[in-house]
């Protein structure tokens, strides 16, 4: 009866076997645009980005995306994209990543409404967008 005691206390505790599942996301609209699927031919694949000639003064290149949508390069990992979804036109400002040589865009980055961009640009065009930065910057001087 002792050693039956002991082995008892001996024991680890019983495993419960099952396990639970964790939450998937659902995918939004924006990133059902970005799938792809790979290619079975061994050629050499095309430069995703076609640049155009641009029709703007400062110099910016019209680049265009796999799915034909303009856009144009902030930085290395940021771009302004102008797309269609459900017959909106949208202004996309979003980061990107490279995944296996290709850019995604990442989760990080807003799509603006023609009204939105509109009004962005209002603020940006009449210099009040210039002058709040400016008194920030004076601020911290």
């Amino acid at each position: 009866m002792r050693s039956v005691a002991l082995l008892l206390l001996a024991s680890p505790p019983p495993l419960l076997a099952f396990h639970i599942a964790p939450r998937r996301q659902p995918l939004s609209p924006l990133s059902a645009n970005f799938v792809t699927m790979p290619s079975d031919s061994d050629e050499p694949k095309e430069p995703a980005a076609k640049k155009l000639k641009s029709s703007g003064d400062d110099g910016k290149e019209v680049k265009r995306n796999d799915q034909g949508e303009a856009y144009f390069e902030l930085a290395k990992k940021k771009r302004i994209t102008v797309r269609e979804w459900k017959s909106n036109v949208l202004v996309d400002i979003r980061e990107f990543y490279e995944k296996d040589e290709k850019w995604l865009p990442g989760k990080k980055g807003i799509s603006l409404t023609l009204d939105q961009y509109k009004a962005l640009k209002a603020v940006i065009m009449d210099g009040s967008l210039d002058q709040q930065i400016s008194e920030i910057q004076e601020e911290d001087v």
